[in-house]
C-alpha cells in the first residue's frame, strides 16, 4: 500500500471523470480549503480497484490527505518564492500544457479506434514484422541528401571499401570506432521504423538509401540476413497495438498537415545549435 501512497506525493492531480456534485472540506492549510474531490482526482492514475483498496483503509486515506496538505504547503511556500513568475516555471507549464493537450487529443481521436479487431487484422497485415527475422547492417550517416547522394555513389563503386567511407564521412559518433557496423538488429530492435524497413527490405550484400530519418540521411548495407519463424498474435500483441497506434496517429497527424498552413524554414532549421 505503501508505494501508491508515496507516488501520490509527486502525482500532478487529475480531474476524474465523475466528481460529487458538493465536495466536503478534508483539511485546510493556510485558509486553502483540501476537498474530498481533490482526494479522489489525486487518486486518478489508479484504476478503480486499487482506488476502493487505497479509499477502504482509514489510516491510508489519512496517509492520502497528508500528502495533499505536505503538497500544498510545498506549493504555497514555491509561490511566496515568486518561483512561478520566474522564466523556467513559464517553460515548464506550455511544455505540460502541450503535452497534456496532445494527450487529450490523441485519447479522443484515435485511441477510441484502436480497437482488438483493428489490432489482429494490423496483425495479418503485417505479419512479416513479427517475426524472428535477423539482418546484420552497416550505416553511414550524413546530415543532408545532396551528400547522402555522393557517398550513395561512392559506396556502389566496384571495389569501394564501406567501412572506410564510413569512417571517414559518417556522421554518427560511433563510426571512429565501429566504422559504420551496428550488427545484427531484429523486427522488434530500438531502430526507426524507415531504418528497419529499408534493412530487412534489401538483398544480402545490397547497399541502400538515403534513408531520411529524424537523424539524417542513412545510407545502409546489409552484410547478413536469417529468416526466422513468424510469431503467433499472443506472443506480440503489445508490440502489434503499439505499431498499430503509432501508424493511427501518424495518419491523423497527415490528415490535419492537409488542412493546415506549415512552414519549415530549411535555412533556420540547418543553423540550430
Amino acid at each position: 500500500m505503501n508505494r501508491f501512497v508515496k507516488f501520490l506525493a509527486l502525482a500532478l492531480p487529475t480531474l476524474l471523470s465523475a466528481l460529487p456534485a458538493s465536495a466536503v472540506d478534508v483539511a485546510k492549510v493556510n485558509g486553502k480549503v483540501i476537498t474530498d474531490a481533490d482526494v479522489k482526482a489525486s487518486l486518478a492514475g489508479f484504476n478503480e480497484g486499487q482506488r476502493r483498496q487505497i479509499l477502504s483503509d482509514l489510516n491510508t486515506r489519512r496517509e492520502v490527505v497528508n500528502n495533499l496538505v505536505d503538497q500544498e504547503l510545498l506549493i504555497q511556500e514555491a509561490e511566496k518564492q515568486k518561483l512561478d513568475k520566474d522564466s523556467e516555471y513559464e517553460t515548464a507549464y506550455r511544455a505540460f500544457r502541450r503535452q497534456y493537450l496532445t494527450d487529450r487529443l490523441l485519447s479522443k481521436n484515435v485511441k477510441p479506434k484502436l480497437s482488438e479487431a483493428a489490432a489482429k487484422k494490423y496483425y495479418q497485415q503485417n505479419k512479416r514484422d513479427y517475426s524472428t527475422d535477423k539482418v546484420q547492417v552497416q550505416h553511414i550517416l550524413l546530415s543532408d541528401e545532396k551528400t547522402a547522394l555522393e557517398v550513395l555513389k561512392q559506396a556502389k563503386a566496384p571495389g569501394a571499401d564501406f567501412q572506410k567511407l564510413a569512417e571517414k564521412d559518417s556522421k554518427d559518433p560511433s563510426a571512429k570506432n565501429n566504422r559504420g557496423d551496428i550488427g545484427v538488429i531484429t523486427r522488434d530492435s530500438p531502430f526507426v521504423a524507415a531504418f528497419k524497413d529499408a534493412a530487412f527490405g534489401a538483398k544480402t550484400g545490397e547497399i541502400v538509401g538515403p534513408v531520411k530519418t529524424q537523424f539524417g540521411y542513412h545510407i545502409i548495407k546489409v552484410v547478413d540476413k536469417s529468416t526466422g519463424k513468424i510469431l503467433n498474435y499472443d506472443e506480440v500483441e503489445l508490440r502489434v497495438k503499439s505499431d498499430l497506434q503509432r501508424e493511427m496517429v501518424q495518419n491523423y497527424i497527415t490528415q490535419l498537415k492537409k488542412s493546415a498552413g506549415v512552414i519549415l524554414d530549411e535555412k533556420a532549421i540547418t543553423s540550430l545549435k
